[in-house]
């Protein structure tokens, strides 16, 4: 049985080009819609992932400067 597996992309700033667009839309057998639907799902996470470790490194380091700082004075 073929069909055509339509990709919700997530609301990310990413451009597509237009060959990966129209690949996406080629009918595809079952089995092989479904390994394409989990490989645009795990770079779609790990471009969000990427993005929360952006965020959050600074904060991580600035943690770990007044950790250092506080056992300084502790000891």
């Amino acid at each position: 049985m073929i069909r055509t597996q339509q990709l919700n992309s997530p609301n990310l700033r990413l451009h597509i080009s237009k060959r990966v667009q129209r690949q996406a839309l080629v009918p595809l057998r079952s089995s092989a819609a479904d390994k394409l639907a989990l490989i645009a799902g795990y770079q779609a996470m790990a471009r969000i992932n990427q993005e929360i470790a952006r965020i959050f490194t600074p904060c991580e380091e600035e943690a770990e400067r007044r950790l250092t700082k506080f056992r300084r004075t502790q000891s």
